[in-house]
């Protein structure tokens, strides 16, 4: 299998039925956006949003940013809190359709079984086109970055606590003389960080090594060290051995993957549409402080 570099797209585990084949709808927000100024005004208390007659409630969203919280790292965005609305709006307006189409009213797991169909359906003509050798080689061309290989890197990298200047001091002058890293981090009496021994891909630098060592560790040339640097309570000194530099595979070799790449995109783009025309029609509310999508 080739290994590509990852793009994150996730809005949180409770909005993975948003996605088709595992690619979210990618307009989202600058779709909504588009629309111009949404109606604002007062709502029932306890209610951030109404959908024609159907109310989103506060819980309701409430969980949806919970559920982003817990998939993501950083804190959230309004960016992010919007997209949360957005897609819950969006929820809305597929069982809306699903109904006004004749099927069943729905709650719980019935309900998430009726936005998956109108998702299907909204996506139905986009699955049924095969791209043209043209427009495969067209879709691989503009998008370099997402059939390249990752980087991979060969590393070393030891600690000290960060209160032990003169051992810091011996491992800088050691390095600074020439003696070679390895001969530096004995010097200094460092730790061995716990590396697996060969090439090892930029994501997996960051999970046995630390963010800290990643990040540095891609700024360097081979045979550079890095360091002292500051990690929590300790310093790190970072030594690249080696670089693999990520490659582009030729088109012909990853055609399946290409054609699987575009057929989701299409199928994405497609609900994207079905959405906004469904947004265009339908009258919906915001509360007066609920986030606010913004065009890019």
């Amino acid at each position: 299998m080739e290994d590509f570099s990852a793009k994150p797209q996730a809005l949180g585990v409770w909005a993975k039925r948003l996605y088709i084949g595992g690619v979210v709808a990618g307009l989202g927000l600058a779709a909504f956006a588009a629309l111009g100024p949404l109606k604002t005004g007062p709502l029932p208390a306890g209610a951030v949003a109404r959908v024609g007659t159907v109310l989103i409630s506060r819980q309701t969203f409430d969980s949806a940013i919970e559920g982003l919280t817990a998939d993501k790292r950083n804190p959230l965005t309004p960016a992010d809190k919007a997209m949360a609305l957005s897609r819950l709006i969006d929820e809305e307006l597929l069982v809306q359709r699903g109904q006004e189409l004749g099927l069943a009213q729905s709650e719980g797991s019935v309900r998430k079984a009726l936005v998956d169909a109108m998702i299907q359906f909204a996506a139905a003509e986009a699955a049924g086109r095969e791209p043209s050798a043209a427009q495969l080689r067209t879709y691989y061309d503009q998008r370099p970055e997402r059939f390249t290989r990752t980087a991979r890197l060969s590393l070393r990298a030891a600690t000290l606590p960060a209160n032990a200047q003169t051992r810091i001091d011996a491992a800088r002058q050691a390095l600074r003389q020439g003696g070679g890293y390895e001969a530096a981090m004995t010097a200094a009496n460092a730790d061995r960080m716990i590396i697996p021994e060969g090439f090892l891909p930029v994501a997996k630098v960051a999970d046995y090594a630390g963010p800290t060592v990643r990040d540095a560790a891609l700024g360097l040339e081979p045979g550079q060290v890095a360091g002292p640097l500051k990690a929590d309570d300790h310093v790190v000194f970072v030594y690249l051995m080696a670089r693999q530099m990520g490659e582009r595979p030729d088109f012909d070799r990853v055609r399946d993957t290409v054609a699987e790449e575009w057929r989701r995109d299409n199928q994405a783009k497609a609900l994207d549409t079905y959405l906004l025309d469904l947004r265009k029609t339908a009258k919906i509310k915001l509360a007066a402080d609920a986030p606010r999508p913004v065009a890019p």
